[in-house]
């Protein structure tokens, strides 16, 4: 039963000019430490789609389809975001594919239909985040955590213990940087390192998830019929890792020098 993870170095990938990802500044403890490190060292086929810069074009298309999915409260089509991003929607089509094999987004099989970009998915999860007026499904535990700080603006997360069934319940603060409220107060996340078949939505998120306590978990794990690789947080440490993870993916270089201007010291990066 593994509940650690081998540390390694911290990584990050450029992906605007100033913004890395993730963002390890948003990293102070030691187990979500470890969770990033051992994500890293499980999942290198992930960090090699990341290292190479995406084109203008492609990081807009990306930002604008994570900028109506929320708005929208649904998965945004081509000529939506061709109509927001000044770019045809024959180009939209094309780059959508592009995002696709760099696992930034799944379309519908044979279509130009998104059907997931990391945090949200249109599939039944499970787990719920409200966003101001729309409440969203999203990949997993993580990704949910993530949303807040990814779109400046504070959430409410409803989802249910993978073992018992039970309510489990998160608000943020400080627009994503904080925990306001967790219900039941020792709810713990499974970070699971699985990653296969190119595309994390279909091999580690759906292990990735809320437990009522570290208790609940240790008998998931126990009733695994193979064992599962990964990291058991408490929710500061999920937190810090949904931050550090999507933190980075809608802040352009504007906003970076903002909040440097106000961040502790971070720790070393080595951008790939």
């Amino acid at each position: 039963m593994a509940i650690d993870a081998t540390t390694s170095e911290e990584f990050s990938v450029e992906i605007r000019p100033g913004v890395c990802r993730p963002d390890w500044s948003a990293v102070t403890t030691p187990a979500a430490r470890h969770a990033l490190s051992g994500r890293m060292a499980a999942r290198a086929g992930l960090l090699d789609k990341w290292s190479q810069a995406l084109e203008p074009n492609e990081d807009l298309v990306w930002r604008m389809a994570l900028d109506l999915y929320a708005k929208n409260g649904r998965s945004p089509r081509a000529n939506e975001i061709a109509a927001c991003s000044d770019i045809s929607e024959e180009r939209v089509r094309v780059v959508l594919h592009k995002l696709q094999l760099r696992d930034l987004l799944g379309l519908e099989p044979g279509t130009d239909a998104i059907r997931y970009a990391y945090p949200f998915t249109e599939t039944q999860t499970g787990h719920h985040v409200a966003l101001k007026s729309h409440t969203l499904n999203s990949l997993c535990a993580i990704d949910a955590l993530g949303v807040g700080r990814m779109y400046r603006s504070d959430v409410t997360v409803e989802s249910r213990c993978r073992l018992s069934g039970g309510s489990v319940r998160v608000t943020t603060g400080d627009e994503g940087r904080t925990l306001r409220n967790v219900s039941p107060a020792g709810a713990v996340v499974w970070y699971d390192f699985a990653y296969e078949g190119g595309a994390a939505a279909n091999s580690c998120c759906p292990s990735i998830a809320f437990f009522c306590s570290e208790e609940q978990l240790r008998r998931w794990l126990d009733q695994q019929s193979s064992p599962r690789h990964g990291v058991m947080l408490v929710m500061e440490e999920a937190l810090e890792v949904g931050r550090a993870i999507f933190g980075p993916v809608l802040t352009v270089p504007d906003q970076v020098s903002e909040e440097e201007s106000r961040a502790p010291s971070k720790s070393r990066k080595v951008v790939l």
